[in-house]
């Protein structure tokens, strides 16, 4: 059963127990009108009554064992109560006493507890004073075993206190003096060790890793001795610095946090960061937090200049590995990694001062950021460049060749008297001039190092480092500016790796890229605000670099080719040939021009943002060579006046000529093999037959075709002497010019490809150089015209030779009325076994030009050149029978000697039988023959020449036989008709 609930207390309803029960019952008997009602009431409330009754019964009985216990209790309580009352009474009756008993003696107590009071603190400022005299010792205790905290802790105390309850102790003045000196010694110890924790370590990390990647050792100099530590040592070292930095951060109890003594034991990157961390906290102990920072600031450029100078005697010293050939790579790859080993650290020094100048409510400190960083560490490779590029003795060079310019504006000036000027010019300046600045002696004589005194303007340093890089004794503000002296240029004596070359930029230049990526990155630069150091390396490369290097030698080529003559002239050497790859000579001029164009082609690799700039040069020198080459080659086909002409030439300047040459199978095919050249593909023999060699009868159809041409330009007036190329060596000039400008119009070609692929250079972000850099369509449009250009003078002096050669057959074969020459081949008193004089001056000519095309043309040109000769050859012969009034057996012979002196010739230029000559050798035997025999000759063995030719033999055989009736002569001509099967032509007779 439940235990009892005890009714709640209140007024109750009219539905409740209790009284309001018995309300209930009073109302319902008052209100009851009968007896009987009354009684049925009284049944049921005596029936309820006997249940309650009963209940109660119940319940007593049940819980009869826990209502002995409780009675008990009640009864012990109270008597406890009961005895506390009289305790309590007793206790205030003994204070009463005891106020009573004091009462009595006040006055004496109180003067007893003022003089107790009194000693005490005498006391405390004693022991006070006794521990202040130990301090200095204390602190040097502190400083030699590296525990800042505690040492920084010891004089903050011993300051505050000496400058506060014991202020006024007069003794204590020199105490007071040697700890505030105590205190600047130890934040210039701090000072020392935490640009020792920014720079020094940071740098020697990335040399000992540079060294372990090279040479898998340690470096004495570099290393911090790990030793032979147990790997538990270790272990547990770390872990008592993850816990100082952890309590360190929360602010508990930081005496306690400076445990490590052996700092070998800890991990690098950890150790710095718990020193760092100590530094930070002592500076805030001492209150110097913006000095601190402010001395940082100002001294980041003269560390990072200090890294710089270690670094490279360190290379020099050690021999350590590197790019032999350009040991700088190696150098600005580690001075870089070192920069951004320090940048780290000067972020976890900037995060520490952020905290300390919150915990120590440092007011008025404004923390330099990492821009600022990289804003000194970009002027101190400025520096750097400076000296390995010679930029500043590059300019004072040129400042001393302008010093000698003197512009004269009259030449009469020389042969006036001139007045004496009082004012003298001097020869020699030194405003430029300053102390050199002695370093290192011993450095300097036991080093191996290339050393050289540079000029270092002032200007090139912000004005908030310069004191400390020359003056370093001096503690100046940041913000002093120079004044008088400080004007005057700076010598300062410069370490440097490798001897200072301004081409190293064009090695040196995608790496700095890769570097000046990085540095914008680290700066958030916007796009096209580029940083210092890049507009630096831009602006030298602009200036310096290709104005005054690459573009100026590009330009005093082009003069140099202008002004001397002798250069069309010299060919390139035996050794020269075998290093350009080739196999016939070129002009010295066109190989110099060419190696200009692939040393353009090297920086627009080396430097690809400034491809634009190196392309519209080398358009312009190419426009410029192109006028030049144009000059040479009038100055070759015309070299005495514009009245002499040139018979070859002047073809070739008709259009009709030019264009019909052009459009011959022999000229179409050498194109088309030079084409396949360039491409690099080699000519198979059993390829080129089937699809390109043309079939013989093909080739003669083309011969007789250029001939027909040839011939009927010609006009009557013959060629004289004047109007040929009698000088070989003229040719030959001309042979080599045709040879280099076909050369270089190839390389421009080869040149112009190259640079429709984009130039891969290994930057990703540069707003300037992207992952690669496209040259513009424009540019290598204008490349290309030009190769064409100079292609088109190439493919003219190849026909010039192409024509020169037929305008000599001309000029030696063809009769001239005009010139007396009609009886030659019959009235000749010389041998009738040797050909005619003028043939044997051409077959010397003929081999005279073969050898020299030999040595100075591809053999596919002097093919070109000599092909289809024969047929012009032998349609001349056959039209000098025109101009024959009589024929006889001698003037055949001699005919047919000259056919075959030609052929013997032309054989051993081309290297086959010439059977175009053949047929002019039985054309002059068919004029030996009766009118007859001819018709019958022809009817059995076919028609081997025109129908004019056939009638011209027909009349001269009839001559020869006296035959000069006109209708028999008719009758001839209508029996040749009638076997050629055509009319009798009306045209000109060839």
């Amino acid at each position: 059963m439940p235990p009892p609930v005890k009714p709640p207390r209140g007024k109750y309803g009219k539905d409740e127990a209790g009284c309001g029960f018995l309300v209930n019952v009073i109302k319902s008997l008052g209100f009851s009108e009968t007896n009987e009602e009354r009684q049925k009431e009284k049944q049921k409330i005596e029936k309820e009554f006997k249940l309650s009754d009963q209940r109660l019964n119940d319940l007593v009985s049940n819980h009869d064992h826990e209502l002995s216990q409780v009675i008990p209790l009640f009864t012990q309580v109270t008597t406890e109560i009961a005895a506390s009352r009289e305790r309590i009474h007793a206790v205030k009756e003994n204070l009463s006493a005891c106020k009573r008993l004091l009462q009595c003696r006040r006055e004496e107590l109180k003067k007893m507890w003022t003089d107790a009071v009194q000693h005490k603190h005498v006391l405390s400022m004693l022991e006070q004073i006794n521990d202040l005299r130990k301090v200095p010792q204390i602190v040097v205790n502190y400083t030699s075993k590296r525990q800042y905290l505690h040492a920084s802790k010891t004089l903050n105390d011993a300051l505050t206190l000496i400058n506060g309850p014991l202020q006024e102790v007069e003794g204590l003045n020199d105490l007071r003096s040697d700890l505030i000196v105590r205190r600047q010694l130890l934040y210039q110890r701090l000072h020392e060790e935490l640009v020792q924790q920014l720079y020094y370590n940071s740098a020697n990390e990335v040399m000992l890793a540079f060294q372990r990647s090279n040479l898998n050792r340690l470096n004495t100099n570099f290393t911090r001795g790990m030793g032979t530590r147990r790997s538990t040592d270790r272990i547990e070292a770390t872990s008592r610095v993850r816990q100082a930095l952890k309590e360190m951060s929360q602010g508990v109890n930081l005496l306690q946090s400076e445990i490590i003594e052996d700092v070998d034991l800890i991990d690098p990157e950890l150790s710095m960061i718990y020193f760092i961390a100590v530094i930070l906290e002592c500076f805030g102990m001492l209150g110097k937090v913006s000095e601190a920072l402010e001395k940082i600031r100002i001294g980041i450029q003269t560390e990072l200049l200090e890294v710089v100078h270690n670094t490279t005697h360190h290379m020099i010293e050690q021999n350590l590995p590197s790019n032999e050939q350009y040991p700088l790579l190696t150098l600005l790859d580690i001075i870089f990694k070192q920069f951004k080993a320090i940048a780290k650290t000067h972020a976890l020094v900037l995060k520490n001062f952020l905290a300390i100048v919150q915990k120590y409510q440092v007011v008025g400190s404004q923390p330099y950021d990492l821009t600022h960083f990289w804003s000194q560490a970009q002027s101190v490779l400025q520096l750097l460049l400076t000296d390995y590029l010679d930029i500043q003795n590059a300019s004072a060079d040129d400042d001393i060749q302008n010093s000698y310019i003197e512009p004269i504006r009259n030449m009469n000036s020389y042969f006036l008297r001139r007045k004496v000027s009082s004012i003298k010019k001097s020869l020699f300046k030194f405003d430029k001039s300053a102390n050199l600045i002695h370093k290192n002696c011993s450095l300097t004589d036991t080093a191996d190092p290339i050393q050289k005194e540079h000029r270092r303007n002032a200007s090139d340093v912000s004005n908030d480092n310069l004191n400390f890089i020359l003056n370093a004794s001096t503690s100046k503000s940041a913000g002093s500016s120079f004044k008088g002296s400080q004007t005057n240029d700076q010598l300062r004596q410069k370490l440097l790796i490798c001897s200072p070359d301004q081409g190293v930029i064009t090695k040196v230049y995608l790496p700095l890229m890769t570097y000046i990526q990085e540095i914008e990155a680290f700066m958030k630069c916007k796009p096209g605000q580029p940083c210092s150091l890049h507009d630096f390396i831009d602006n030298y490369i602009k200036e310096t670099f290709l104005s005054k290097g690459h573009n100026s030698n590009l330009q005093v080529c082009i003069d140099t080719l202008s002004k001397n003559q002798e250069v069309w002239r010299a060919i390139v050497s035996a050794e020269e040939m075998k290093e350009l790859n080739l196999t016939r000579p070129v002009l010295k001029s066109t190989a110099r021009v060419e190696r200009c164009l692939m040393e353009t082609k090297h920086l627009i690799q080396d430097l690809p943002c400034f491809s634009e700039e190196l392309l519209k040069t080398v358009c312009c020198l190419l426009k410029d060579y192109r006028e030049i080459c144009q000059a040479a080659y009038r100055g070759i086909v015309q070299p005495d006046t514009e009245d002499k002409r040139i018979y070859s030439v002047a073809w070739l300047k008709d259009e009709d000529i030019s264009r019909f040459l052009k459009t011959l199978p022999n000229w179409t095919d050498l194109k088309s093999s030079s084409h396949r050249l360039r491409q690099g593909k080699k000519l198979q023999r059993h390829n080129f037959e089937a699809s390109e060699e043309e079939s013989p009868l093909q080739v003669q159809q083309r011969n007789i075709r250029e001939a027909e041409m040839l011939t009927s330009n010609l006009g009557e007036g013959g060629i004289s002497q004047q109007e040929i190329l009698t000088d070989i060596s003229v040719l030959k000039e001309l042979a080599i010019l045709q040879e280099s400008m076909e050369w270089f119009s190839m390389q421009i070609s080869g040149f112009a490809n190259e640079l429709r692929c984009p130039l891969v250079n290994g930057l990703s972000a540069v707003p300037d150089c992207g992952a690669y850099v496209a040259v513009k369509d424009g540019t290598i449009k204008v490349l290309t015209n030009l190769a064409l250009e100079f292609d088109e003078l190439a493919n003219v002096c190849l026909l010039v030779l192409h024509l020169e050669v037929r305008v000599q057959c001309f000029h030696y074969l063809r009769t001239n009325p005009q010139n007396g020459r009609v009886d030659s081949f019959i009235n000749s008193k010389e041998d009738v076994l040797e050909p005619d004089r003028q043939v044997q001056i051409l077959t010397k000519r003929l081999a005279e030009m073969d050898e020299a095309f030999s040595a100075t043309l591809h053999a596919r040109k002097t093919r070109y050149i000599f092909e289809g000769l024969a047929h012009l050859a032998a349609r001349i012969l056959i039209q000098a029978s025109n101009y024959l009034e009589n024929i006889d057996q001698v003037t055949v012979q001699r005919m047919c000697r000259n056919a075959l002196s030609l052929q013997q010739t032309l054989s051993n230029i081309t290297g086959s039988r010439e059977v175009a000559l053949d047929q002019a050798k039985q054309f002059y035997e068919l004029l030996c023959m009766e009118p007859d025999i001819i018709i019958t000759t022809i009817v059995e063995q076919g028609s081997q020449f025109t129908e004019m030719q056939y009638l011209n033999a027909l009349q001269l055989s009839c001559k020869a036989r006296g035959i000069t009736d006109s209708n028999t002569l008719a009758n001839y001509q209508q029996r040749l008709s009638d076997i050629l099967g055509a009319k009798p032509s009306a045209g000109v007779v060839v």
